[in-house]
């Protein structure tokens, strides 16, 4: 007698790319069936991967030098060199400036050949990051994505899962009623499904609910693998120790979205995050009348600068009428726009 073939189940994933510029920072999300699993963002007034510049050579160490481009910012070059203090070089990016907690890393860089390397824009290389996603990108807000973000929390049932960055790494945290194991394999799939979302590498540490069985301690790690695996970044990480403990860990070539929300803080907005999202509000506002931008001095203080100028002509044009910044003590949030009625 035959049998009949046994079809298996499969999974099929409809994914679609929301593009969201705006004056000085871009953003796309990859977005399956539905639902955003991937943020990326590229903020302008940083060096971008791949970015191509020219600088001089100011100071050299015994594994390398500092470069300071000809925008003023400062890069390491993490290679011992031969030309002298002073000397004029042309660079690439390869990593990102990274911001934790209390400091900067400044972005890194290896030395190129003009002639061989011809300079690469920010532009062409958000257009390459684009178009290699194979599919065309749609206009569409992915703002939504930031709220477990900035909640720092994510609530999946009855289990809590907690998040905070610190200079050695990202710090999850588990909570919940009933079975450590029932917990924790929720807590898993939802903690891969975080690192994807946001982008997150370098050092992940796992704090879960303890168990004694080693068995089980094993599922639960193989349950994170699993859960992993839509996500296409490796990793590599040590086995649950008996007291709860994982460490993940991958490249970070670039921010996790996490770094570039918080900068130097720990659980509140940088500056350069609310100057952003105040440039976004005025550029998609609506109406004919001067947007007034309230922000709190320090804030202020940056949409005001020179180095902004550009971004601020772009809201301008964007919104079709003039932007003026308004610095108060008082302002809360992270300030607002308000259009005049003319």
């Amino acid at each position: 007698m035959k049998h009949a073939r046994c079809c298996v189940h499969r999974v099929i994933r409809l994914t679609d790319i929301w593009r969201d510029d705006a004056p000085g920072e871009r953003r796309f999300a990859v977005v399956e069936n539905g639902n955003i699993v991937e943020i990326h963002i590229q903020r302008d007034a940083l060096w971008a991967l791949g970015e191509c510049g020219a600088g001089r050579i100011d100071r050299k160490t015994p594994s390398g030098a500092y470069v300071v481009a000809d925008d003023g910012n400062e890069l390491l070059l993490r290679s011992k060199i031969a030309v002298p203090e002073g000397a004029r070089v042309m660079f690439e990016v390869t990593r990102e400036a990274i911001s934790e907690p209390g400091r900067i890393k400044p972005p890194e860089i290896l030395l190129r050949d003009k002639a061989e390397h011809p300079i690469i824009g920010k532009d062409a290389l958000w257009e390459a990051r684009l178009a290699s996603l194979g599919q065309s990108a749609i206009n569409a807000s992915v703002a939504e994505g930031f709220d477990v973000a900035i909640a720092g929390q994510s609530h999946v049932g009855d289990v809590t899962i907690s998040f905070q960055r610190s200079k050695a790494g990202l710090v999850f945290d588990i909570d919940g009623i009933g079975d450590a194991f029932a917990i924790n394999r929720v807590a898993a799939t939802e903690i891969a499904r975080l690192l994807r979302l946001y982008q997150v590498g370098a050092m992940v540490m796992i704090d879960f609910v303890s168990m004694a069985s080693k068995a089980q301690r094993t599922q639960i790690a193989e349950t994170f693998d699993a859960a992993s695996l839509a996500d296409p970044r490796p990793f590599e990480r040590t086995a649950i120790n008996g007291y709860g403990m994982m460490q993940v860990v991958r490249a970070r070539p670039r921010p996790s979205v996490l770094d570039q929300l918080f900068g130097t803080r720990i659980a509140a907005l940088s500056d350069e995050t609310q100057a952003y999202w105040l440039l976004r509000a005025v550029a998609q506002s609506s109406g004919f009348g001067t947007r007034t931008v309230t922000a709190r001095p320090d804030v202020a203080a940056l949409l005001d600068c020179e180095c902004w100028a550009a971004w601020r002509a772009q809201a301008i044009r964007l919104a079709g009428a003039d932007m003026v910044v308004v610095a108060d003590e008082k302002a809360t949030g992270y300030g607002h726009v308000h259009v005049a009625q003319s």
